[in-house]
């Protein structure tokens, strides 16, 4: 089996405001998300991981960098980016809401057509660029441990489209810092959801 092990990255001012946080908005980690990911690395033993991959916006490399300790040159990839926003980055989300509340499902994220508002990355886009990810980290790793560590919406859409989950409102995000585990059939290539949103301070179940 292959074992991949999903890490939102850690809070930024972004995250704490409940402003639109996505591939437009480059912050690092404020002082909870660094903590949030020093946490999870006191309980998330890498030495049992034999890749790390990692966004390479700031919030995401700066957390595969805590939680790693040096262990593995972290391979970059810029499909693992967050949703682009557009002209929504950064904005507040209240105030988007006030304008386009039609924009928003029942748990409160966008909804699929929220890109006919914006000037933002549509959900078949990012599906499609993290699908490409997908298979490749799957032909390449069989019977390792892969940690991959990126974002709220992005690791939504992925876990939508490896489950072939029909619609992603359908799926929760994962908190700041929180983990996703995927065991993957060396020959099939069919995934199983282990656990989903598990946090630090806790066991976290990692297979070698």
């Amino acid at each position: 089996m292959l074992n991949v092990y999903i890490v939102r990255h850690g809070q930024t001012d972004t995250n704490k405001t409940d402003a639109i946080n996505g591939s437009g908005t480059n912050l690092p980690l404020n002082q909870t998300g660094i903590k949030q990911a020093e946490t999870l690395r006191d309980s998330f033993d890498t030495s049992k991981i034999d890749h790390v991959y990692a966004s390479p916006l700031a919030r995401a490399q700066e957390t595969a960098e805590i939680v790693d300790q040096g262990r593995h040159q972290i391979i970059f990839d810029d499909r693992l980016k967050e949703m682009d926003y557009g002209n929504w980055d950064g904005k507040s989300i209240a105030e988007i809401h006030a304008n386009y509340p039609q924009v928003f499902d029942e748990l409160g994220y966008f909804t699929e057509n929220y890109s006919e508002y914006s000037t933002g990355e549509s959900y078949e886009h990012l599906g499609a660029r993290l699908q490409d990810f997908w298979q490749d980290l799957v032909q390449k790793h069989v019977d390792e441990s892969v940690m991959v560590v990126f974002h709220g919406t992005a690791s939504r859409a992925l876990v939508q489209k490896i489950l072939q989950v029909p619609s992603i409102a359908a799926i929760g995000e994962v908190q700041n810092a929180g983990v996703i585990h995927l065991a993957v059939d060396d020959s099939s290539k069919k995934a199983f959801l282990r656990y989903y949103n598990r946090i630090a301070p806790g066991k976290f179940l990692l297979e070698k």
